[in-house]
């Protein structure tokens, strides 16, 4: 067989692979009700976020969410592209979770088709398709590939612009420096911790080709970069001011800066090297990173994405060490496919490998793929999502409600301000309202929101009621659901 058609059996062995993990996906990772799934709360907002773009106002500047109170919801954001796309489907086929997760199967999909196509182009054919076996069975990519969150176009945002970085900085042509400006723009857009991608690109220029940045053209590309993102941030801040509604991506909100405490812990490091190679790396990242370093054959792109990832992590040290931030790992499956292509290219230099590698690596995403998807289908029901429905049998929907929360409004782990709205019974039940923390204690609180509109609460358990709220409510409530979930009470507007 000639190299030209082994090369070609070789591209469409990966196609088939993708097509098949696809399939996968699908048939045994998708979550048919997003609010039980992993991070249930965050796919809640997203797709409550297309749903009033689809069913409101298609305004992707604007986004509107749903614990909105009496008001109508704007939210500082990042630029809501992704869930702009899932609501011109929503149009056409209705209220439905599965033009999101079609999306986010297609962008992930996608992402491992161009990282491949690159791989091979550097490392061959055969060692990039082990990378791709590795990259497809990581946890994060096998998590996220169905699940409602912007972090896919993200991720394939991330891809394409770092790969044509690398070929940029091959061939500096004016077309390339167009397509690795305008991907890393939406990939800091989508998701503003994903301009580690303009640092890892910064250190590899250094490193490779140090004479582009006498030049003025790859300074105009990062400038374009940070000030489109910075605009829309700047925007973004607006709508905070003017309805007080945040994600914390400027303002208000949460906190995912480390504390000197959680720096000078090796506990939280551990943590967040445990993450980082579960999440993101993967397994078989990180064992090619052993074998590289032990040789000294790390390559310059895999220090340039190292780097960057690290000051990502540390930046978004309080998620990134915890299970609230795995997505925050995703971007750096393309430094662990990177990894173990090159790792694939010296060890398939020996005669007789290429069989025994491709059978391990295979063997081995087999398992890790079958072990994410056991996880996600192990995950319980929320009782959220079991409140929201009892919710939805008495209020109308766009009825205004009050959520007690299972978070608090201050971490007490981190003393910093928390996200505590919980979205996933309004998404359920398709009413508006409040969101109140775990540590608001007393009747106070609810019985303003009563006297704003607020027409039924909901309480979620395990919490208990303090004696100020059950007395408040016995005089001013009448319970319609009592579950093991929780309970739902019609406030009489008295």
């Amino acid at each position: 067989m000639t190299a030209a058609r082994r090369a070609r059996a070789w591209r469409l062995a990966a196609v088939a692979t993708i097509l098949a993990w696809c399939v996968v996906e699908l048939v045994a990772r998708r979550a048919a009700v997003i609010t039980d799934d992993w991070h249930g709360w965050r796919q809640a907002d997203t797709q409550a976020i297309a749903r009033s773009f689809a069913f409101e106002d298609f305004a992707p500047w604007s986004p509107r969410i749903d614990w909105r109170g009496d008001g109508p919801g704007h939210v500082e954001t990042e630029a809501q592209l992704y869930p702009a796309l899932i609501a011109v489907a929503l149009r056409v086929v209705g209220d439905s979770v599965w033009p999101g997760q079609l999306l986010s199967l297609a962008c992930v999909a996608l992402a491992a088709a161009i990282l491949f196509a690159a791989l091979a182009r550097r490392f061959g054919e055969p060692a990039a398709y082990v990378a791709l076996l590795a990259v497809l069975s990581t946890k994060g990519v096998v998590v996220i590939a169905t699940s409602i969150q912007p972090d896919p176009l993200a991720l394939l945002a991330f891809t394409l612009g770092f790969v044509a970085f690398c070929d940029y900085l091959d061939d500096p042509r004016p077309r390339r420096l167009l397509v690795w400006v305008a991907a890393t723009a939406v990939a800091g857009l989508v998701k503003p911790t994903t301009l580690e991608l303009g640092l890892a690109q910064f250190l590899l220029c250094a490193a490779r080709r140090r004479d582009l940045l006498r030049t003025p053209w790859p300074w105009l590309g990062w400038a374009a970069v940070l000030a489109v993102v910075g605009a829309y941030l700047l925007h973004a801040r607006a709508l905070y001011v003017a309805y007080g509604n945040t994600f914390g991506v400027l303002s208000g909100g949460d906190s995912k800066l480390p504390t000197a405490a959680a720096l000078a812990s090796p506990g939280r490091w551990l943590d967040l090297l445990r993450f980082a190679i579960v999440w993101g790396v993967g397994f078989p990242g990180a064992l090619a990173a052993g074998y590289l370093a032990a040789r000294r054959r790390v390559s310059a792109e895999a220090l340039a994405l190292a780097a960057a990832a690290l000051a990502s992590l540390v930046v978004a040290f309080r998620y990134t060490s915890g299970t609230f931030g795995t997505h925050y790992h995703l971007p750096h499956v393309v430094l662990g496919g990177w990894l173990v292509a090159h790792a694939a290219s010296l060890v398939l230099a020996r005669p007789r490998a290429l069989r025994p590698l491709v059978a391990a690596t295979a063997a081995a995403a087999v398992v890790l793929t079958a072990l994410a998807v056991r996880a996600m289908r192990a995950l319980p029901p929320e009782p959220e999502t079991a409140l929201g429905r009892a919710l939805a049998a008495h209020a109308a929907p766009g009825t205004l409600v009050v959520v007690r929360a299972r978070a608090p409004g201050v971490d007490p782990e981190w003393g910093t301000v928390n996200n505590f709205q919980d979205p996933r019974v309004f998404y359920v039940s398709r009413t508006y309202g409040w969101v109140l923390p775990n540590d608001a204690p007393g009747a106070a609180p609810l019985a303003a929101l009563a006297a704003r509109g607020a027409r039924y609460y909901v309480h979620v358990a395990p919490l208990s009621l303090d004696a100020d709220l059950a007395a408040w409510l016995a005089t001013h409530a009448d319970v319609v659901a009592a579950l093991p979930e929780g309970a739902v009470y019609r406030l009489r507007g008295d």
